[in-house]
Protein backbone atom coordinates (compact mmCIF):
# COMPACT_ATOMS: atom_id res chain seq x y z
CA UNK A 1 0.00 0.00 0.00
CA UNK A 2 2.93 2.39 0.89
CA UNK A 3 4.79 1.53 -2.17
CA UNK A 4 1.86 2.12 -4.21
CA UNK A 5 1.12 5.81 -2.96
CA UNK A 6 4.71 6.60 -2.81
CA UNK A 7 5.04 5.82 -6.66
CA UNK A 8 1.73 7.86 -7.38
CA UNK A 9 3.37 10.88 -5.23
CA UNK A 10 6.78 10.14 -7.40
CA UNK A 11 4.84 10.69 -11.15
CA UNK A 12 3.06 13.16 -9.66
CA UNK A 13 6.01 15.36 -8.91
CA UNK A 14 7.64 14.10 -12.11
CA UNK A 15 4.35 15.87 -13.38
CA UNK A 16 4.90 19.25 -11.54
CA UNK A 17 8.73 19.50 -12.74
CA UNK A 18 7.53 19.22 -16.72
CA UNK A 19 4.53 21.53 -16.31
CA UNK A 20 6.82 24.12 -14.66
CA UNK A 21 7.72 24.85 -18.89
CA UNK A 22 4.40 25.92 -19.68
CA UNK A 23 4.12 28.07 -16.62
CA UNK A 24 5.75 31.44 -18.23
CA UNK A 25 3.26 31.07 -21.39
CA UNK A 26 0.10 30.55 -19.20
CA UNK A 27 1.20 34.11 -17.14
CA UNK A 28 1.12 35.80 -20.13
CA UNK A 29 -2.64 35.51 -20.58
CA UNK A 30 -3.48 35.98 -16.69
CA UNK A 31 -6.73 37.54 -15.63
CA UNK A 32 -7.64 38.51 -11.87
CA UNK A 33 -10.58 38.25 -9.88
CA UNK A 34 -10.85 39.66 -5.46
CA UNK A 35 -13.95 39.16 -3.51
CA UNK A 36 -14.59 39.22 0.55
CA UNK A 37 -17.13 37.90 2.58
CA UNK A 38 -17.71 38.38 6.24
CA UNK A 39 -18.24 34.68 8.11
CA UNK A 40 -20.38 34.55 11.44
CA UNK A 41 -17.28 32.60 13.21
CA UNK A 42 -14.12 33.29 15.31
CA UNK A 43 -10.64 33.73 12.98
CA UNK A 44 -9.49 30.55 14.45
CA UNK A 45 -12.56 28.41 13.56
CA UNK A 46 -12.62 30.23 9.60
CA UNK A 47 -8.70 29.37 9.59
CA UNK A 48 -9.27 26.46 10.62
CA UNK A 49 -11.75 25.41 7.74
CA UNK A 50 -10.07 26.24 4.80
CA UNK A 51 -6.60 24.76 5.73
CA UNK A 52 -8.03 21.87 5.55
CA UNK A 53 -7.32 21.82 2.14
CA UNK A 54 -8.28 17.90 1.30
CA UNK A 55 -11.68 19.41 2.29
CA UNK A 56 -11.26 22.34 -0.31
CA UNK A 57 -14.23 20.15 -2.18
CA UNK A 58 -16.66 21.10 0.07
CA UNK A 59 -16.96 24.69 -1.17
CA UNK A 60 -15.34 24.76 -4.80
CA UNK A 61 -17.77 22.25 -6.34
CA UNK A 62 -15.86 21.94 -9.79
CA UNK A 63 -12.99 20.63 -7.41
CA UNK A 64 -13.16 16.57 -7.22
CA UNK A 65 -10.52 15.57 -5.27
CA UNK A 66 -7.74 17.06 -2.81
CA UNK A 67 -4.78 14.59 -2.10
CA UNK A 68 -1.87 15.43 0.14
CA UNK A 69 1.51 14.62 -1.78
CA UNK A 70 3.60 16.19 1.16
CA UNK A 71 3.45 19.40 3.74
CA UNK A 72 3.34 21.97 0.75
CA UNK A 73 1.96 19.88 -2.57
CA UNK A 74 -1.77 18.31 -3.24
CA UNK A 75 -2.71 16.64 -6.35
CA UNK A 76 -6.42 17.63 -7.34
CA UNK A 77 -8.97 16.44 -9.83
CA UNK A 78 -10.81 19.45 -11.29
CA UNK A 79 -14.28 19.40 -13.36
CA UNK A 80 -14.71 22.18 -14.68
CA UNK A 81 -16.34 22.16 -18.22
CA UNK A 82 -17.12 18.53 -17.82
CA UNK A 83 -13.89 17.10 -18.49
CA UNK A 84 -11.55 16.24 -15.58
CA UNK A 85 -8.53 17.81 -15.39
CA UNK A 86 -5.53 16.47 -13.21
CA UNK A 87 -2.47 18.34 -11.50
CA UNK A 88 -0.83 19.41 -8.95
CA UNK A 89 -0.76 22.98 -6.84
CA UNK A 90 1.54 23.94 -4.38
CA UNK A 91 1.54 25.97 -1.08
CA UNK A 92 4.47 28.72 -1.44
CA UNK A 93 2.98 30.54 2.08
CA UNK A 94 1.38 29.69 4.74
CA UNK A 95 0.64 32.04 7.57
CA UNK A 96 -1.27 30.45 10.94
CA UNK A 97 -4.56 32.69 10.98
CA UNK A 98 -3.78 34.61 8.49
CA UNK A 99 -2.86 33.86 5.35
CA UNK A 100 -2.52 30.70 2.88
CA UNK A 101 -1.06 30.90 -0.75
CA UNK A 102 -1.01 29.06 -3.52
CA UNK A 103 -0.33 28.19 -7.17
CA UNK A 104 -0.84 25.51 -9.98
CA UNK A 105 2.23 23.82 -11.35
CA UNK A 106 0.38 22.80 -14.70
CA UNK A 107 -1.62 24.21 -17.66
CA UNK A 108 -4.62 26.31 -16.49
CA UNK A 109 -2.48 28.20 -14.68
CA UNK A 110 -4.27 29.41 -11.31
CA UNK A 111 -2.18 31.20 -8.31
CA UNK A 112 -4.49 32.51 -5.15
CA UNK A 113 -4.50 34.17 -2.32
CA UNK A 114 -6.86 33.89 1.26
CA UNK A 115 -6.38 36.07 3.60
CA UNK A 116 -8.35 36.23 6.99
CA UNK A 117 -9.22 39.40 9.57
CA UNK A 118 -10.85 39.41 12.73
CA UNK A 119 -13.97 41.44 12.54
CA UNK A 120 -14.79 40.98 15.98
CA UNK A 121 -14.50 38.24 18.63
CA UNK A 122 -17.11 36.32 16.18
CA UNK A 123 -17.03 37.82 12.65
CA UNK A 124 -14.15 36.96 10.26
CA UNK A 125 -13.54 38.45 6.81
CA UNK A 126 -12.34 36.19 4.90
CA UNK A 127 -10.91 37.65 1.27
CA UNK A 128 -9.77 35.25 -1.67
CA UNK A 129 -7.81 36.90 -4.58
CA UNK A 130 -6.97 34.59 -7.77
CA UNK A 131 -4.96 34.96 -10.99
CA UNK A 132 -5.90 32.35 -13.60
CA UNK A 133 -6.31 31.98 -17.37
CA UNK A 134 -10.40 31.90 -16.83
CA UNK A 135 -12.37 34.62 -18.26
CA UNK A 136 -12.65 37.90 -16.34
CA UNK A 137 -16.05 37.55 -15.71
CA UNK A 138 -16.69 33.92 -15.08
CA UNK A 139 -13.55 34.31 -12.76
CA UNK A 140 -15.39 36.77 -10.15
CA UNK A 141 -18.63 34.92 -10.87
CA UNK A 142 -16.48 31.40 -9.46
CA UNK A 143 -14.51 33.66 -6.77
CA UNK A 144 -17.93 34.64 -5.36
CA UNK A 145 -19.28 31.33 -5.60
CA UNK A 146 -16.87 29.71 -3.78
CA UNK A 147 -16.75 32.16 -0.76
CA UNK A 148 -20.43 32.29 -0.02
CA UNK A 149 -20.21 28.24 -0.09
CA UNK A 150 -17.38 28.57 1.93
CA UNK A 151 -19.72 30.91 4.45
CA UNK A 152 -22.31 28.37 4.62
CA UNK A 153 -20.07 25.43 5.09
CA UNK A 154 -18.77 27.70 8.37
CA UNK A 155 -21.51 29.05 9.60
CA UNK A 156 -24.34 26.03 8.89
CA UNK A 157 -21.75 23.08 8.18
CA UNK A 158 -23.22 22.69 4.20
CA UNK A 159 -21.42 21.64 1.70
CA UNK A 160 -21.87 22.78 -1.77
CA UNK A 161 -23.02 19.42 -2.93
CA UNK A 162 -25.39 19.07 -0.59
CA UNK A 163 -27.22 22.25 -2.03
CA UNK A 164 -27.24 20.89 -5.22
Amino acid sequence: MESRFFEGAVRTLLRVTSCYNSMDSAQTGMNAAQQFVVVKAPLEQVYEQWSRIEDLPKFIPPLREVRRIDDTHFSYTWHPNGDDQRGVFHIVLQIPGRRIAWRTMCEGFMSGVVSFEPRSQEETEVTLKIRSIFDPPSLSQRVEEYLRNFKQLVENGETASARS
